[in-house]
């Protein structure tokens, strides 16, 4: 004991704020040092109470101080009261995310004890950088001390070094300058530095939590905030240094650049035998993964040409018998004339489109007209079926190979104030040498009028398209809107306060590929008035997959060059993540897109500007936030893909014919769902033909598929409800059995469910095989207070039509393709036999407080009945699903449970409601209401 008494006391000075799960960590470890005589000095800066956190900590061997202050003093503040309060004749920090091994403090002091040290007046030990999600080493402060080299970096984490007291009771004494909250402490050992030498323990003896995604950047990770800083250190050391001192300085800077520049030709050696051997390993890797791929995907496509061939020949053996027939029978050669009409069609198909476009808009204003109504009810509904699928418009397939220096490129700006450099910024998007290119600009509702005054000079100029908006909408909302009024093949962005180098889309677009889909460039760093403060490229990144490498670090950014159906692919920006929104959308591509894809060049093509205004803590909050909420949806989308989640998915699939259809909606789930799940494939009453064909070429062949056969067609409705009581999920996706899965559709859809736990329903992008849309959504359009159209979103648009990427809340969801986070079956009754059940089960989930949303990078293909032919039992689907008097059952249904009156032009015509007064209608719609069937 008496030994203990005559050591040196150790004064520790922990400054904390709301984290006790890591203050307790950080004061254990002080508790686990070996060096006996310590005091801890806890300041609690702001935050909660902490007397229960410390309380354990403060036994006989260890006193703690406690220091409490109501308000927040700033880093700097706190070290000193800490300072204040400290009575050890050595001194230390520890900040309450970090953390000491236990030799720290005792090979420290002794290094400062020993004689031979007397003229230093600080030692400091080596630190390591840890992963706090991982536990991954991110890198080393091992640095030998160099008081040049500490006059140019900080490399001592402040928690490395222990100091004599002395420097901070002598008459020029050490203190944190309170006019800092940003390299606080490197001014710290700056004034240390001229009481004594440092010396340097190289033993790892401390530990540095790193925040998961920063990669050890500290507070250079906020570049602006760092250089505001910067300047002012400097701006306070400079006059005390001579000028002998900026010489070495100076000098020291220049042996580093030599130095550096010799290490890099190292390293960028190593990094070309590194990336040679991972290109030929991941070529290996690529061929067993690709031979795997091929291996299964030639097993489904056997038993599906498998199936194929045996329907072929069969139709084949058909087709036969039924041309020998047809051949000699005489009504082949009567129709002789009608062939060569055929023949003339064919060779004219231009015409025959504009001439079936006139045709389908005539019979469109004939059923709309009140006085042929008579006429048209006498019409059987198959004849006016396919009088519909002959005549219904099609939209083209879009042609998208396109050489590179036929692409069209538009440069989008989003503008908010920045009227200073506006100018600047428009000028070099108009001055570029590449010539197929728009600039889209949109001033988002700028506060400083000098905004608009500039804006106004340039209206009319060619190739630029002026956008205004009466109320700021946010960054990512007014990119969706430059997105969605751009014209180019791909999309080059631009910050209002930046600006592209003459040549910058002509030197990317040398460099872009037929498969490229993004591309990035180097940029140049300047700060408010133009000066250039560093360069950036990415050029000494191995880049070998940028989903994995951005996933740690963004660093695909300026300039980027997105190809425009990358958007229509994954979905516009997300407006939950305004100030992080690039950043998502690049880890959206980069999963759904081979790294190939991408294209890096590394000149310097785009000027980027920093400013000095101090970014504030909630921004920065709110973007580390956002940043953190990115990546762990990334990681989602990744366990999805490798068949994890934490939800058990139950896949709900009527059949009532469509048999080969159902086959191949199976078989797109196999390939696209790795995920837990059961599929639960309910045959509601179909013909003898189609439950043989489930039970010869479904059942058994699917690993995840149930099969419930029912020997009545109870309807949609009915029999989905029936089919969810075999299900045993706790989140249910009803797919149809003429859909066809794209792939990564589910990654999307379960991410997008997950956004929020409030969401009850989320709907796909369902597209029919022509590329135009069946629906993104649903809409409800209030004709009055109780009439309504239930409307479909973006439908009839081309898939590619950036409007249907948006992310959107919905009226309604359209049953097929939808995941619910709720059981339907709570909804479902046979008060829909044929329709408008999903309209229904919507309304229910939103009287719950439940949302309803789309998945605009869930793409799902509907074979409907229109583009198929030789469907089995079409007949009988038909008259089922438009059956008129079950229509208005429906009708009734819906409006007994939600008050509405659906406007619907075919039940209204075939049921005669046009006619119909309000109160009327209202009448006929409450009839056999004896029971709500909720």
């Amino acid at each position: 004991m008496d030994k203990i008494e005559k050591l040196p006391l150790v004064s520790l000075i922990v400054r904390t704020k709301n984290r006790p799960i890591l203050l307790a960590e950080a004061v254990q470890s002080i508790a686990k040092q070996t060096y006996p005589k310590i005091e801890i000095i806890v300041v609690n800066d702001g935050g909660d109470d902490i007397s229960e956190i410390v309380r354990p900590f403060n036994t006989g061997d260890i006193a703690i101080i406690p220091l409490q202050f109501p308000e927040n003093l700033g880093r700097s503040k706190a070290a000193n009261a800490g300072l204040d309060k400290a009575t050890g004749t050595y001194i230390a920090f520890l900040d309450d995310d970090d953390w000491l091994e236990p030799a720290h403090i005792q090979q420290l002091l002794e290094l400062l004890e020993n004689p031979l040290h007397a003229d230093c007046v600080a030692a400091y030990s080596s630190v390591r950088c840890i992963d706090q999600k991982t536990g991954d080493l991110i890198k080393l402060f091992n640095q030998p001390y160099n008081p040049v080299t500490l006059k140019l970096e900080n490399y001592i984490p402040v928690h490395a070094l222990l100091f004599r007291r002395s420097a901070i009771d002598s008459s020029v004494a050490c203190r944190f300058d309170e006019a800092f909250d940003l390299f606080e402490d490197w001014d710290f050992w700056l004034q240390l530095q001229a009481h004594g030498n440092f010396i340097w323990n190289e033993q790892v003896t401390a530990n540095y939590r790193i925040v998961s995604g920063s990669s050890g950047e500290g507070v250079f990770s906020n570049e602006s905030r760092a250089m505001t800083a910067l300047n002012t250190l400097i701006e306070k050391w400079r006059h005390k240094w001579s000028t002998a001192e900026i010489i070495e300085i100076i000098a020291h800077a220049r042996l580093l650049n030599k130095l550096l520049e010799t290490t890099e030709s190292l390293r960028l050696g190593l990094d070309q035998d590194t990336q040679q051997l991972t290109l030929q390993l991941s070529v290996v890797n690529k061929l067993l993964e690709t031979t795997e791929s091929l291996r299964l995907g030639l097993d489904l496509d056997k038993q599906q040409l498998t199936l194929q061939l045996s329907a072929v020949n069969r139709e084949l053996e058909q087709s036969k018998q039924l041309n020998e027939l047809i051949v000699n029978s005489l009504s082949w050669r009567l129709t002789k004339p009608l062939r060569a009409l055929r023949r003339v069609m064919t060779a004219n198909a231009v015409k025959i489109a504009t001439w079936r476009q006139v045709v389908w808009l005539t019979l469109i204003k004939a059923y709309q007209n009140k006085y042929l109504q008579p006429l048209i009810r006498l019409i059987p509904f198959n004849v006016k079926h396919r009088l519909k699928a002959l005549f219904i418009p099609r939209v083209h397939n879009k042609t998208r190979l396109k050489e590179p220096k036929q692409l069209k490129v538009s440069i989008i700006i989003p503008v908010y104030n920045h009227a200073t450099h506006l100018r600047e910024c428009i000028d070099s998007a108009l001055r570029q040498t590449y010539d197929n290119l728009e600039v889209v600009l949109c001033d988002d509702a700028s506060t400083d009028p000098e905004v608009r005054e500039i804006l106004d000079q340039y209206r009319g100029r060619p190739k630029l398209n002026l956008l205004y908006a009466d109320k700021n909408a946010g960054i990512s909302a007014t990119q969706n809107r430059l997105l969605i009024a751009s014209t180019g093949d791909l999309i080059a962005f631009l910050d209002c306060d930046d600006y592209l180098a003459d040549n910058a889309i002509e030197a990317a677009l040398n460099a872009w590929q037929s498969d490229t889909v993004y591309l990035h460039t180097g940029r140049i760093n300047i700060d408010e008035d133009g000066v250039e403060i560093n360069r950036i490229s990415f050029e000494h990144l191995p880049r070998q997959d940028y989903f994995l490498e951005n996933l740690e670090r963004m660093f695909a950014t300026h300039l980027k060059i997105i190809h425009r159906d990358a958007f229509a692919k994954v979905g516009l920006f997300d407006t939950r993540f305004d100030s992080a929104q690039d950043y998502d959308m690049l880890m959206r591509i980069a999963f759904h897109y081979p790294t190939q894809a991408f294209v890096h060049i590394p000149d310097k093509l785009y000027c980027h500007r920093l400013h000095n205004k101090q970014t504030t803590v909630s921004m920065n909050d709110k973007q580390l936030a956002n940043t953190q909420l990115i990546q762990t949806e990334a990681r989602m989308r990744q366990d999805i893909r490798k068949g994890k989640f934490t939800h058990f998915v139950s896949f709900i699939m009527l059949s009532y014919g469509k048999k080969d259809q159902t086959l191949e909606a199976l078989l797109s789930l196999k390939k696209t769902v790795n995920i837990p799940h059961e599929i639960i494939l309910f045959d509601n009453g179909s013909v003898a033909e189609t439950v043989d064909f489930i039970k010869l070429h479904i059942e058994g062949h699917f690993d995840h598929v149930k099969v419930i056969y029912n020997d009545t067609n109870l309807g949609p409705a009915a029999g989905r409800r029936e089919a969810l009581h075999y299900a045993s999920g706790d989140w249910f996706i009803i797919f149809d059995n003429d859909e066809l899965a794209e792939p990564g559709w589910l990654e999307e859809l379960l991410v997008r469910a997950s956004s929020d736990q409030n969401i009850g329903a989320v709907c796909c992008k369902v597209i029919f095989p022509d590329e135009s849309l069946q629906f993104s959504g649903g809409e409800i359009k209030y004709l009055d207070d109780q009439l309504v159209l239930l409307d479909l979103y973006d439908k009839g648009k081309s898939v590619y039509d950036l409007e249907s990427a948006q992310f959107r809340e919905c009226d309604w969801c359209p049953i097929g393709a939808t995941l619910f986070t709720v059981n339907p079956a709570l909804f479902l009754h046979e008060g829909y036999p044929n329709v408008y059940e999903d309209a229904g089960v919507s309304m229910a989930l939103k009287r719950a407080g439940k949302r309803l949303v789309n998945s605009p990078g869930s793409w799902v293909w509907h074979e409907h009945l229109v583009y198929r032919k030789n469907i089995d039992m079409k007949e009988l689907y038909v008259n089922d699903r438009y059956d008129p008097i079950k229509m208005l059952t429906s009708l009734k249904s819906f409006y007994q449970e939600n008050g509405l009156i659906i406007k619907d032009e075919y039940v209204w015509r075939e049921n005669r409601l046009n006619n119909l007064s309000r109160k009327e209608l209202i009448d006929l719609l409450t009839q056999d209401a004896t029971s709500k069937h909720e």
